[in-house]
């Protein structure tokens, strides 16, 4: 009887010590969604120099109409084409193409799209001291 309180004991205290490291680090609040998402955002970054810069930050292509810069392109409130500047609509365009823009459906997996808006987001955000 004595050998199973024991064994119990070291059971308990086995658990106890595992659910007690393991939990905190399953917690939401952890900064580990932050840390994501500033990866999603570099990574978007990264699909943006790839596969959006060489038209968007260029200077004189010879084309009829320049494609608009994308700093502040949540901040304004409506994008340059004059749909509303949300997420979806973004994505739409990256996907579908718009103008001069071509699709990039066939490019640029689900993912790879998300990451580019939460990128997006980083150039939209609030200068600094700069209130709502």
């Amino acid at each position: 009887m004595k050998m199973w309180r024991t064994r119990r004991s070291r059971l308990i205290l086995t658990l106890g010590t595992i659910l007690g490291v393991a939990l905190p680090g399953c917690s939401h609040g952890n900064g580990n969604e932050r840390k994501s998402e500033a990866y999603a955002a570099k990574r978007g970054q990264f699909l943006y120099e790839q596969n959006c810069s060489a038209c968007h930050d260029a200077e004189n292509l010879e084309l009829l109409k320049q494609p608009p810069r994308l700093t502040g392109l949540f901040r304004k409130g409506t994008l340059p084409s004059n749909g509303p500047a949300t997420d979806l609509e973004v994505r739409n365009t990256i996907l579908n193409g718009k103008g001069i823009m071509p699709p990039f459906r066939q490019t640029l997996d689900k993912d790879e799209v998300e990451d580019l808006l939460k990128y997006f987001h980083t150039l939209s955000a609030e200068p600094r001291g700069v209130t709502k």
